[in-house]
């Protein structure tokens, strides 16, 4: 994987407003194995193309580049770049047969400010927009996850004082990197993977499993380049729980990974890990954990934190009108 481009997003990505987990520096690095992700840089924008599902295929919004002449109200100029390029290519790529141009992953204000785009700048052009419940992130105020206040997070906090009582004087956190704690982040990771393995019921897919150990291993080898936090809950001493995150923007953390060992799990070793590592990190105002990619029991769960917002994410195909 070539880390230069990794490299240039860190130094030239301008991040102000983004919230979607897809917009993290780390989250672009570490799907681009799964989705075969083409990355391009323009003058003043940075294009990601994905090659996945029927959702998860085509252009993600244009994201701008510290250079570009953008405000708030007024995105016209480095879209036009973008935009340019996109048919640019798609010109060319279609020599060699049909080829429509799709996008995905928008949010709901990227959809409108593209739609805004089009009208005002190519009328010949419309996305003919869906999109799907199982691709929406979570997104949570970091206080209500580190407090856990009122009546609706009481059974969470419950959750988290079963912890408490039952690991009473056995249990410590330490967070990452501050901590070099990497080894036990893998070591949570290979017992946790080791349990669904051994599932009789087989009710994980094994290559999905084995492409996440991998991307927790590649993030932990480039914690730096890609600002990866994280903790580790130990119990009497030995590693049970750990999480890995990193931020979309400066006020948004997207919670990358969070794996429990099964026997704490039970006594409410998820909600203490979520619990614990927010507490860390009250530099950011929203936790994106997120979609729950149509399962019912994660939608259950992140349901049940009571999300601040429910980020949809569109997917269409560009027509003439």
């Amino acid at each position: 994987m070539d880390m230069k481009i990794f490299e240039q997003l860190e130094q030239n990505l301008k991040t102000d407003g983004l919230q979607g987990s897809d917009s993290a520096i780390a989250n672009i690095f570490l799907l681009k194995p799964k989705y075969n992700t083409e990355l391009y840089f323009g003058q003043d924008f940075f294009l990601r193309y994905y090659h996945g599902s029927e959702n998860r295929t085509g252009y993600a919004f244009p994201l701008p580049l510290k250079n570009s002449k953008i405000t708030h109200d007024n995105q016209t100029e480095y879209l036009k770049n973008a935009f340019t390029y996109i048919l640019d290519k798609n010109s060319n790529d279609a020599k060699n047969g049909d080829n429509p141009i799709r996008f995905c992953l928008f949010t709901l204000n990227q959809k409108k400010a593209f739609d805004k785009f089009l009208e005002e700048n190519f009328p010949s052009y419309k996305v003919n927009w869906d999109s799907l419940r199982d691709d929406s992130d979570y997104i949570y105020l970091q206080k209500n996850l580190a407090e856990l206040p009122g009546p609706v997070l009481h059974k969470k906090k419950n959750r988290v004082s079963k912890f408490l009582r039952t690991y009473e004087n056995k249990w410590e956190y330490k967070s990452f990197p501050e901590e070099d704690i990497a080894d036990d982040i893998l070591l949570v990771e290979e017992q946790w993977f080791n349990e669904r393995s051994n599932d009789v019921e087989k009710s994980f897919d094994e290559k999905s499993l084995l492409l996440e150990k991998e991307s927790i291993k590649l993030a932990l080898e480039n914690h730096k380049l890609l600002s990866i936090t994280g903790g580790v809950i130990y119990i009497e001493g030995k590693p049970c729980a750990m999480c890995l995150a990193s931020p979309v923007s400066d006020d948004t953390l997207d919670v990358h990974f969070e794996k429990v060992l099964s026997q704490y799990a039970q006594n409410g070793g998820y909600p203490a890990i979520n619990n614990f590592f927010a507490k860390t990190k009250d530099s950011y105002l929203y936790f994106n954990r997120e979609e729950d990619v149509g399962v019912e029991g994660l939608r259950k769960a992140k349901l049940s934190y009571k999300p601040e917002i429910l980020l949809d994410k569109y997917f269409g195909t560009l027509e003439k009108c």
